[in-house]
């Protein structure tokens, strides 16, 4: 059997796979079901993403160590959350890996050695063989069936310091490869005393009889004797105790790449997958001509400890019965790329991840941030983590998905979505980082020029708006300049005592029937005080209004309050809020307003005011050198784009086009008076166009009935419609050109 064991050590192909088997001995094996069940394909095949298999793999390791350790500390009772436990056995605060500032702690470096995911040559560069290895618990030969072979098993649902909950289990990995080897060897047996045996077994597919079975199956190999994975005696230093997983010859799609690269690797699905993993845990490849090993702490850390953040804000909100918690970081637009800076921690399209006990359960799209939030200059540098660990057990039934794929489309979801628009649009912050970024592209508004053209453009989208039902104008403005102000406020020293404590929202506060809400304040204090309660209260009266949700942010001074009213309090109905500053030794600071519940108007969501505002209308050309052009790698097909924000719709239109260019060299054959008229008019048609277009976006023609188009889909048909748009366009203004060129010369003569 020794021999047995290293041919089993060292098997990463489907033939070292099959020799291992003839090695063995046909007249020893049986196999069995997986699952104790032959209809197991469409369980096992429920997901679509490889990602989603080696994540589950991930989190079963990182359940065995924490197994482990549960074990080594007599089996305590009181932890009803992985991330308490982390923090109880490993010193890690709040049990988050984010609150370690050194990647060279010696904590990372000692927890990392116990999980090990790593590439190998299968014989085929297409799909490697991928090895899920840790140093966990460990199982016995008979706990095979009904842990790491079971399917939908329930030997994880009383465990709450446990990570698996709401996913399929490791399972699913086993419909991306043909053959999987598991060997697993326990830290204790069942009597107390340690075993130097190791148990293994071999998964593969069985093709069936097509004249008899509709379809394949998976089972697992046992020894005949004994109807259980077969057994070695191997020593500690062989073969420590723990579990490996070998899928040999394993359909990575994407994610096959070297493992350091930003969007097509290990690394990246290791780290956007699992976003803020309880414990870390290392990444290696091991095929030929590469070695290298790095250690995965979870993209909340990196987006945390990196030269490329700007600004980052978390805020705790009560969510039905329980709570969630928003984090969120803005990239800075500085250095090389920056534009495509956020692809080295999730998609360009689905920049907000929602995460239970670290692991990715689902996301959502960037147009919550350019549509909804109105931060079309932040898309591509905002990311947002919703945290749901101590989310109720009901929100998170509706809300996730077993494959983990994707959120599952209920009201929870919308609620959820409402919930987050509303605490990203009371930071202030955030405006002015849009509005910064702004005016590092767009500064001046040659309004003399473009003044009538404004006007016209203006009314003709009016006039569309008003026939399609929208409800909303735009308004034609004249100022000559954007004003180079960030309208950033001035920066509050810390007082120690603190002198003043002042409530900046206007009184009365409208707020709406069970929504959340926030109150703004400016003070002297240190934030350290916000953060105690012994320092800080905030409450409503009477309490039947609402709640305090327990969170407080202050940054330079300025802070954020975040409440919510009951689900009974009526409209018409007024209450008080006052925040209390309690220094210690000193007399507390006081400060209220009055807050009245009011009817939510159907678009509260893009506008808290619930007051319809006219944006300022906006057009101009931009060429090679501008750098909106440059950042966003246009070229001579490039048309248009609109970018919309509460007060503004900004459409930039590409004078290097190369249809507007054989226009103007035909229009340059006449005068510069010419080329003028020809480009007015086509600005004022393609922005017309462009405005039309981005309003029709899918989510808001398309019912939920209807299939939905994919954001990077949608974006690329936009292009196209625009070069569609672009060629209509010219080909019109080329037929009537004499035309427009007299029409304008009369005008100007007229004026």
């Amino acid at each position: 059997m020794k021999d047995i064991y290293q041919d089993l050590i060292k098997a990463y192909t489907p033939k070292d796979v099959r020799e291992l088997i003839q090695k063995i001995g046909l007249s020893k094996i049986r196999w069995e079901d997986v699952g104790e069940r032959r209809n197991n394909l469409a369980t096992i095949n429920i997901g679509t993403d490889p990602a989603d298999g080696v994540t589950e793999r991930i989190t079963n390791a990182i359940d065995a160590v924490l197994e482990k350790e549960w074990k080594n500390q007599n089996e305590p009772d009181g932890f009803r959350t992985p991330r308490r436990a982390s923090e109880k056995w490993y010193g890690i605060d709040e049990g988050k890996i984010s609150t370690i500032k050194s990647a060279r702690d010696k904590r990372i470096e000692k927890l990392s050695d116990l999980i090990s995911v790593t590439l190998y040559d299968s014989g085929l560069d297409e799909k490697p063989t991928v090895e899920i290895r840790d140093k966990g618990i460990g199982l016995e030969p008979e706990q095979f069936s009904d842990t790491i072979l079971a399917l939908n098993g329930s030997n994880k649902i009383g465990k709450l310091y446990l990570m698996g909950a709401f996913g399929q289990g490791g399972s699913t990995a086993l419909s991306y490869n043909n053959n999987t080897i598991i060997i697993s060897k326990p830290f204790f047996s069942e009597d107390g005393r340690k075993k130097k045996k190791i148990a293994f077994t071999i998964v593969r597919i069985n093709q069936g009889d097509l004249d008899k079975d509709k379809h394949e199956w998976y089972e697992y190999m046992v020894e005949k004797s004994t109807g259980q994975p077969f057994t070695i005696e191997v020593d500690d230093q062989t073969f420590e105790p723990g579990t490996l997983v070998r899928h040999i010859l394993m359909d990575l799609g994407k994610y096959k790449g070297k493992i350091t690269t930003p969007s097509n690797s290990l690394w990246y699905l290791a780290h956007n997958y699992m976003f803020d993993p309880i414990i870390p845990f290392t990444i290696s490849d091991r095929r030929k001509g590469r070695k290298e090993n790095r250690t995965v702490t979870g993209n909340n850390r990196l987006l945390t400890y990196t030269d490329n953040l700007e600004y980052k804000n978390k805020v705790s909100q009560t969510f039905k019965s329980g709570n969630v918690t928003i984090y969120w970081w803005v990239l800075n637009s500085l250095g090389e790329d920056p534009k495509n800076r956020i692809k080295n921690y999730t998609t360009v399209s689905h920049p907000i991840i929602i995460t239970f006990n670290g692991q990715k359960q689902g996301t959502m799209l960037n147009g919550l941030i350019k549509n909804d939030l109105k931060l079309p200059f932040l898309d591509r540098y905002l990311i947002v983590q919703i945290e749901a660990d101590n989310m109720d057990n009901d929100s998170k039934r509706q809300l996730f998905s077993s494959t983990r794929e994707s959120l599952r489309d209920t009201s929870i979801l919308e609620e959820l979505k409402r919930l987050t628009i509303a605490t990203l649009d009371a930071d202030d912050k955030l405006k002015e980082l849009d509005r910064n970024r702004k005016q590092r592209y767009f500064t001046k508004d040659d309004s003399q020029v473009l003044d009538s053209l404004k006007k016209r453009l203006a009314r003709r989208i009016n006039t569309y708006l008003k026939s399609s039902g929208s409800g909303s104008t735009v308004t034609a403005s004249t100022s000559t300049n954007d004003g180079g102000s960030s309208n950033k406020l001035p920066e509050i020293p810390f007082s120690d005592p603190p002198t003043f404590f002042e409530i900046t929202t206007k009184s009365p506060k409208e707020v709406y029937h069970n929504k959340s809400f926030s109150v703004k304040f400016k003070t002297d204090a240190h934030p350290n005080f916000f953060a105690r309660t012994e320092t800080f209260v905030a409450f409503i009266e009477p309490q039947s209004f609402g709640s305090y949700t327990g969170t407080a942010n202050v940054n330079d001074g300025y802070g954020i309050v975040y409440f919510k009213t009951n689900g009974d309090t009526d409209i018409g109905e007024k209450g008080e809020i006052t925040l209390e500053l309690r220094p210690p030794g000193q007399k507390s600071i006081t400060s209220s307003i009055e807050v009245v519940a009011v009817e939510n108007p159907e678009n509260s969501d893009s506008n808290k005011d619930g007051k319809n505002k006219s944006p300022n209308i906006r057009v101009e050309f931009i060429d090679k050198d501008h750098l909106y052009y440059q950042e966003n790698d246009w070229d001579e097909n490039n048309v248009a784009v609109v970018n919309s924000s509460q007060d503004e719709v900004i459409i930039s239109v590409s004078e290097e086009n190369k249809n507007l260019t054989r226009l103007v060299a035909r229009a340059q054959r006449k005068n510069d008076s010419a080329v003028q008229d020809i480009k007015n008019k086509y600005l004022e048609h393609i922005s017309f166009y462009a405005f039309i277009l981005d309003k029709n976006r899918p989510d808001v023609i398309l019912s939920k009935e209807d299939e939905q188009i994919p954001e990077e889909s949608y974006q690329k048909l936009k292009e196209y419609e625009l070069m569609n748009a672009s060629e209509t366009v010219c080909g019109m203004i080329s037929d009537f050109f004499e035309m427009i060129i007299t029409e304008n010369v009369n005008e100007d003569s007229r004026s």
